[in-house]
């Protein structure tokens, strides 16, 4: 699931000193709706309105909303997307020429003078946050004819299915291409729990709910060429939800992905094999971390071995050969790159479960897992 940023108001709104037109330009979106005069906002006063400002409630709610999704945005990978967004959206359009404006005053400015890009990056980064995801295998080479399309009739089938799975029917769904990929960003409500909290002064108190963000960001993402489709959903039921209407809407045929091969995307036997090993390219690195398994043994023993190097440790302690043909559950990769020595964890159970950060090196993550044998293609 996407995950948000605490907002920090205070250091976000400090930002834009000697930049104050950006946040008055926001704040006239809403026009007469807020109760503040926008043309005379600075830094204080625009602090002091976010905490005791008033207005229209659902306007109120949708100023705040979107400076909390501003915040999001306000990172080294964020200001990547939304510069690409806005050249994908609008060549000629170009909210920071000389490229000096800080992240927080340009996501700002795009959500103020262009919400088509602004939706665009808060869209792709969602996708970037991926963390825990299903692999499906469909038919290589299928395209989608129209994804727009597709988009709209997923949205109206999802709404129906969710409203009364969810108890709302509240779903949108965009979709953007990138390179050999069309991805779905699915966005619906879930519900949560709105806490009641006293606001207001001692003389005239009032309750309000306090303000939650109830949307939930699912997505799906489809590789034109090989078929292969990766979805992204908190519950069982609902990545089913997802796969069969995605599978009717962009191809005609809700079952396309439900056939038990499609599924079979992970393989662990290889690294049950004697001379299993994780060769890389120059300057790359990777090391079999953890690794799940039982042995064909009388009372089905199960072990868990965890090291910097499990292969390694299983060939000194005299146990690599006993795991020949071992069942083997999960295990879990550390790849290093140039560009990221900390390393990227991958973790892979069942057929087609996988766990890592996607925002980076995703490709060169599945063309490794294929070179080990470990991906089915």
């Amino acid at each position: 699931m996407a995950k948000h940023r605490a907002f920090n108001a205070d250091r976000f709104v400090d930002k834009f000193e000697g930049h104050e037109d950006l946040l008055r330009a926001y704040t006239a979106l809403w026009k007469g709706s807020l109760r503040v005069d926008a043309g005379s906002l600075d830094v204080p006063l625009f602090k002091d309105f976010i905490v005791n400002g008033d207005g229209d409630g659902a306007s109120m709610d949708q100023f705040l909303e979107g400076l909390y999704r501003a915040y999001d945005l306000s990172s080294e990978r964020g200001h990547e997307d939304i510069v690409a967004s806005c050249r994908d959206v609008d060549p000629d359009y170009d909210p920071d020429p000389g490229g000096k404006l800080p992240v927080e005053c340009l996501s700002l400015k795009v959500r103020a003078g262009n919400e088509d890009a602004f939706n665009l990056a808060y869209d792709r980064a969602a996708l970037h946050q991926a963390e825990r995801f299903s692999i499906f295998q469909g038919e290589a080479g299928l395209a989608i004819p129209d994804a727009r399309a597709a988009a709209g009739e997923m949205q109206e089938i999802l709404s129906a299915l969710f409203k009364d799975d969810k108890h709302s029917d509240r779903v949108l769904v965009r979709q953007y291409q990138e390179g050999v990929y069309t991805n779905f960003i699915v966005y619906h409500e879930k519900r949560t729990q709105a806490l009641l909290t006293f606001q207001g002064t001692k003389v005239q108190p009032k309750v309000s709910p306090t303000v939650l963000r109830p949307a939930q960001q699912d997505y799906i993402s489809y590789n034109n060429e090989t078929g292969q489709v990766e979805i992204e959903a908190r519950f069982e039921k609902e990545q089913t939800a997802l796969r069969k209407t995605f599978a009717r809407c962009c191809f005609g045929d809700p079952d396309l992905f439900e056939k038990p091969e499609s599924a079979d995307k992970f393989s662990l036997d290889a690294i049950t094999c004697e001379d299993f090993s994780l060769d890389v390219d120059g300057g790359d690195f990777a090391f079999l971390v953890e690794l799940h398994f039982k042995l064909r043994q009388k009372f089905n023993p199960a072990w868990v071995v965890r090291s910097k190097d499990v292969l390694d440790t299983l060939q000194v302690n005299d146990f690599r050969k006993r795991l020949a043909g071992a069942p083997v559950q999960k295990a879990v990769i550390k790849i290093g790159f140039p560009d990221d020595r900390r390393g990227k964890r991958v973790e892979i159970g069942g057929t087609n479960k996988i766990s890592f950060k996607r925002a980076t090196h995703a490709e060169d993550v599945f063309r490794y897992l294929s070179r080990w044998k470990l991906l089915r293609g």
